[in-house]
């Protein structure tokens, strides 16, 4: 995009007098430091505390960059080839004549947590009491391990119960430690971690996440769960046309590292054609910079503020507290995960399972 001139209107930028950019989208994909890790691509902007009438105040085109002032007192840089790429693939929603979704029966759809309960490790290589445990994994999407020995025995039976660890561009059983520096991921770094999904940048993303803490010092870290399927419901409920639109429209992610680039979409609210809600993706740190029709660009980011509003609410959250010896298995396509803020040392054990294999657990054990 060779752009020569620039006209700033109160709702929009336009570019050489054809590109039209939404203020509001184009406040949220720059591509300055301020805006994205320039490694990873991760998003740092705080995507749902940008003001819905924010307006330029000032831009200038300079060496293919597009720098723009804003009304809340912001600037941002945008490279002017990738917003060629972007204006010219427009994202339309998905064909689909039946509007909402339905939650699938058995499920204990939960949005006032109380105290997390833990299970006595000694019920995974139990077979009656591993029933049990696997039932409140199906019912609530989660399910926790006290007393568990440390290493990898006690995380290896656990996902034995559920199928085998999952390789990935992290391996197959991998170690998470705050500063490792085999990748360059907020999962590694010692800040508090909004809740979201694992793996939206994979066509199939991981069914499960299992951890088993090693390692804990220090204060905070505790693990913030968040019952994705209550809150979709509950947001179907108080907009159903935005929690429609969620349905349809396909939001794209990616993973970036050295050798590494990854890239899927999918709805974030994904439905099975007998209408029922398969599946939550929701992770802005990994969303990528997609513009839709002008005319979705408003509805588009009000739904997906709108769902990130109700389940961000504190009152949704779980949280579990950690300690050397407890595992966690979250179902990551129905449970938010996040984190809260820690010091010192926090080191875990942890791997993937494919959401196939989960399902087929609850097959055998009678509970699909």
């Amino acid at each position: 995009m060779s752009s020569t001139t620039v006209e700033i209107h109160e709702s929009r930028v336009v570019l050489d007098g054809r590109w039209s950019l939404p203020s509001r989208w184009l406040r949220d994909h720059g591509d300055d430091p301020a805006s994205v890790n320039s490694e990873t691509g991760q998003r740092l902007v705080n995507t749902f505390a940008i003001d819905r009438l924010v307006s330029p105040s000032s831009v200038e085109v300079a060496d293919g960059w597009l720098h723009v002032g804003w009304s809340d007192g912001a600037t941002t840089g945008h490279r002017l080839d990738r917003l060629e790429q972007i204006v010219r693939e427009p994202r339309q929603p998905a064909i689909r004549s039946e509007k909402g979704f339905s939650i699938a029966s058995g499920l204990d759809l939960w949005s006032d947590p109380s105290e997390p309960t833990w299970f006595d490790a000694a019920a995974i290589d139990d077979d009656d009491a591993w029933v049990g445990c696997l039932d409140h994994l199906h019912r609530f999407g989660w399910v926790a391990f006290d007393g568990a020995e440390l290493g990898d025995d006690a995380l290896l039976r656990l996902v034995s119960r559920i199928g085998y660890p999952r390789n990935s561009i992290f391996g197959d059983v991998w170690s998470m430690t705050a500063g490792a520096s085999e990748h360059r991921d907020s999962a590694y770094e010692t800040v508090e971690l909004d809740v979201h999904t694992d793996g939206t940048y994979s066509h199939d993303a991981p069914g499960t996440i299992v951890f088993a803490q090693q390692i804990k010092t220090g204060e905070g870290g505790d693990s913030v769960l968040v019952d994705a399927f209550a809150a979709a419901w509950d947001f179907q409920i108080q907009d159903p046309e935005a929690a429609d639109l969620l349905t349809r429209y396909a939001v794209r992610a990616h993973y970036i590292e050295p050798g590494v680039h990854l890239v899927a979409e999918r709805p974030p609210l994904r439905v099975g054609e007998d209408g029922r809600l398969l599946q939550v993706s929701f992770n802005n740190y990994d969303r990528s910079p997609l513009l839709p029709d002008a005319d979705l660009v408003d509805a588009v980011l009000d739904a997906y503020a709108g769902f990130r509003a109700v389940f961000s609410d504190p009152g949704r959250a779980l949280r579990l507290p950690w300690e050397p010896g407890r595992m966690l298995v979250v179902d990551n396509w129905r449970c938010f995960h996040g984190r809260t803020e820690f010091t010192g040392d926090r080191s875990f054990r942890g791997c993937y399972t494919n959401h196939e294999d989960l399902e087929g657990a609850f097959r055998v054990a009678g509970l699909l």
